[in-house]
């Protein structure tokens, strides 16, 4: 598949609408580090400070590697050979030294900050990083096709795993069998995560009992992982009849991800499973009808639990059990895995069109298995969000 660069245009949107953002804030300008942040905005991941100004052009400093990224790039870009230097170069490049500074305080470490708040000695620092996830969150009908594109290539890949999954292969076979074909296909080897410490690769091969232990992400998922340092996703466990194979699979195409989850089995799954499977795509659909313009995401949360609980017989084991539930259902996804909105509890988060979400409503049965779907979404107008996953909900059935 061919990569599009990002076209020069759509960058100065992104840039006019963060702009006025920071007009409406009475902040001089942001100094972004965070690479997903400055590759946002200027289409390349090379090693960059990139300050906005609240006005005019954007100014670029490159550590490395300076001339990879002038191709990249369309914005000027200039060599950055110290922190201790940015006022200068900011001053040399037409703009006041900013009284008021935007900076990413979700992401930025503090050693980093001590060293700016020393180089900006006379400047207020504030925190623009919830604005600029707000910003990120509303996509271009560019960035809608880059994640369709990566819904589809999971479509292959699920095509593919019906031809390779077969009674004595283990979870870490099956998964990396899929993984050489997703590379293959055009899907690019990480998953970013802005969440402290987060941790986690492209696909969750899990099936059975170890899908549903618990481990430290935050999703309604678990695994045995291949040893305790890894504590996540597939195990080296042969699959056996009748286990559901959860195949969830966070795939970046172009630097965007789709989310997806499509169940699978070796022979049957019991009826308590068929059950549950058959409530999770009825939750999916209301989620999807949910997911309206001008709804905050903690309300659409409030209503779908409210189902749950009052209308299944899984509300225990909805997206986690005991300790281990957690409170979402959805979440937003794009250049990270966890962007804005997440539809949990709370979220005051008001629901725009062009913001994409991952849908994925679960059931967490420990000592049995999980069972459950997921699909990206993007929200449109009154009649809801609409699937940009392609991929038949047809759980795969293989022959013992």
């Amino acid at each position: 598949m061919i990569k599009q660069e990002i076209p020069a245009v759509e960058l100065q949107k992104r840039l006019d609408r963060f702009q006025e953002v920071l007009r409406s804030k009475d902040i001089d300008g942001a100094l972004l580090v965070q690479r997903v942040d400055t590759m946002y905005f200027t289409g390349t991941a090379q090693d960059l400070h990139v300050y906005i100004p609240n006005i005019g052009k954007p100014m670029i400093l490159a550590y490395r590697d300076l001339e990879r990224a002038r191709k990249e790039c369309p914005w000027e870009i200039m060599p950055l050979t110290g922190i201790s230097k940015l006022p200068q170069l900011i001053g040399a490049a037409g703009h006041p030294v900013p009284k008021i500074l935007g900076l990413e305080y979700d992401v930025l470490p503090v050693a980093r900050f001590e060293q700016y708040r020393k180089t900006f000695a006379a400047t207020k620092f504030v925190d623009i990083s919830y604005a600029l996830r707000l910003v990120r969150a509303v996509k271009s009908e560019w960035e809608i096709a880059q994640i369709a594109t990566a819904c589809d290539i999971y479509s292959k890949l699920l095509d593919y795993a019906s031809t390779i999954l077969r009674p004595g292969v283990t979870e870490i076979e099956l998964e990396s069998l899929l993984g050489v074909k997703a590379r293959l296909l055009g899907v690019e080897p990480i998953v970013r995560l802005r969440s402290f410490c987060g941790e986690i690769h492209f696909g969750g091969v899990t099936a059975g009992a170890r899908a549903a232990v618990p481990t430290n992400f935050d999703g309604p998922t678990g695994g045995l992982g291949p040893s305790w340092a890894y504590p996540i996703g597939p195990s080296h466990t042969l699959i056996q009849a009748g286990e559901p194979v959860v195949m969830d699979f966070a795939l970046a195409f172009n630097g965007y991800y789709a989310d997806v989850t499509r169940m699978l089995v070796i022979g049957e799954l019991s009826e308590k499973f068929r059950h549950a499977y058959a409530i999770s795509l009825e939750i999916e659909e209301r989620i999807r009808q949910a997911l309206v313009p001008g709804r905050p995401a903690g309300e659409v949360y409030d209503e779908i639990l409210a189902w749950v609980q009052k209308e299944t017989p899984f509300a225990e084991n909805f997206m986690g059990c005991g300790s281990s539930q957690v409170r979402f259902v959805a979440h937003g996804i794009g250049l990270e895995l966890d962007e804005l909105p997440i539809i949990c509890r709370g979220a005051r988060e008001i629901l725009q069109p062009g913001m994409v979400i991952a849908v994925e409503p679960k059931f967490f049965f420990p000592g049995e298995g999980v069972i459950g779907v997921e699909d990206d979404l993007v929200i449109g107008d009154a009649k809801g969000g609409r699937f940009l996953s392609s991929s038949s909900r047809e759980v795969v059935k293989i022959l013992p």
